[in-house]
């Protein structure tokens, strides 16, 4: 579920494995891309 902190919009995903994540943040990418929107986000494994 998203919640609302500090005047944004956040998220917490969990994936199976780095490669997961990081297909996942390429396709979210492309589609930020898209729209103009750079979203600050991290990943960080284990």
């Amino acid at each position: 579920m998203w919640k609302e902190e500090k005047n944004t919009l956040t998220k917490k995903f969990e994936f199976k494995d780095f490669s997961e994540a990081f297909a996942f943040m390429t396709r979210v990418a492309l589609e930020a891309e898209k729209m103009n929107h750079h979203p600050t986000w991290t990943n960080t494994y284990n």
